[in-house]
């Protein structure tokens, strides 16, 4: 108490001046708006006998108007309101979204009576030119089970286009594979889309080609087949060589009568390895020896083993199997 000289006086209220009214600032932040309350519970709405439509009328979702063409009180509305709040809880949907979706079901499903279906082409021009979001409404329309996805699918379009020009009846054997490799079959696993894509571009030019003088695959030869394979080398010429083998190969299962067996054993016969200049044949010369360390040269030479011509595939698929055996 010694050491203070003087005191500091303030009047109350002037230095920390309170503003009238709500208050304001991170101390007391103006609320917002009060939270929606949840939709009432709901269930799938009993519906009785309905009448067929004659015919199938698109509906123009664009053009609504909420003051005049919303019903609020459509059970249908009300059971997808009540499923989108359940889907929005269970998938953490940020309340913008809850909001959106919301504002979406009411376009869509305001005029709907049971039996109708609800495409996604007629809702997709209505909720992006808004700003909602198509994909959590259709999440609500297909959990309700009046969803109906009319899109084509991208693989589709890229296998029109890619058998465009192509003869008819080599483009009804292409396509029956290409499905195969992606749809999968009873005896066989789907493929990825990138197998798909990279098999079908890899002898597209074979196709065309061989459209110009044939009309169907049991009309290639054997020395159509050797032509197109010996015009590439390496990795280019094996993964053509392995996309043939997979076309011809389902084409005899599908057809076994049909008449393909040249080009199919053209394709039996030729090795998926390129061709390697090293054969038999010219190892008579005995390879150099390899300095050692103690005398300066080993006994042992470098390790080069020629494949074994069974399974490369050397040999023709006619070769007997004592022939091999003697060999």
């Amino acid at each position: 108490m010694e050491k203070v000289q003087h005191h500091q006086l303030f009047f109350i209220n002037l230095h920390r001046p309170r503003q009238p009214g709500p208050p304001r600032g991170k101390q007391g932040r103006r609320r917002g708006r009060p939270r929606h309350p949840d939709p009432a519970p709901a269930h799938q709405p009993v519906s009785g006998w309905l009448q067929p439509p004659l015919f199938e009328a698109r509906r123009d979702f664009t053009r609504f108007n909420r003051q005049e063409h919303a019903r609020l009180d459509n059970p249908w509305l009300a059971w997808a309101r009540h499923t989108a709040h359940r889907l929005g809880e269970a998938h953490g949907w940020p309340r913008g979204v809850r909001l959106d979706v919301g504002r979406a079901l009411v376009i869509v499903l305001s005029g709907h009576v049971s039996g109708e279906v609800v495409r996604h082409s007629e809702i997709f021009p209505a909720l992006r030119s808004r700003g909602l979001s198509v994909q959590r409404t259709v999440e609500v329309l297909a959990d309700i089970g009046v969803f109906q996805d009319d899109r084509t699918p991208s693989f589709e379009q890229w296998l029109e286009r890619k058998l465009e020009g192509i003869a008819s009846g080599i483009r009804r054997d292409v396509e029956h594979w290409a499905r195969l490799l992606h749809d999968g079959g009873p005896r066989s696993q789907p493929r990825d889309e990138a197998t798909v894509w990279g098999y079908l571009n890899r002898i597209r030019p074979v196709l065309l080609e061989w459209s110009v003088r044939y009309g169907h695959l049991r009309e290639v030869t054997r020395d159509d087949v050797l032509t197109q394979l010996d015009a590439l080398h390496g990795s280019q010429r094996r993964h053509r060589l392995i996309v043939l083998r997979s076309l011809f190969g389902e084409r005899r299962r599908a057809a076994p009568s049909s008449r393909i067996r040249p080009a199919a054993s053209a394709l039996a016969s030729t090795s998926t390895a390129s061709s390697n200049p090293w054969s038999p044949s010219t190892s008579t010369t005995p390879l150099p020896r390899s300095p050692s360390r103690r005398t300066g040269w080993s006994s042992r030479s470098p390790r080069c083993t020629p494949r074994d011509p069974v399974r490369s595939g050397a040999f023709n698929s006619t070769t007997s199997t004592s022939a091999i055996a003697s060999s």
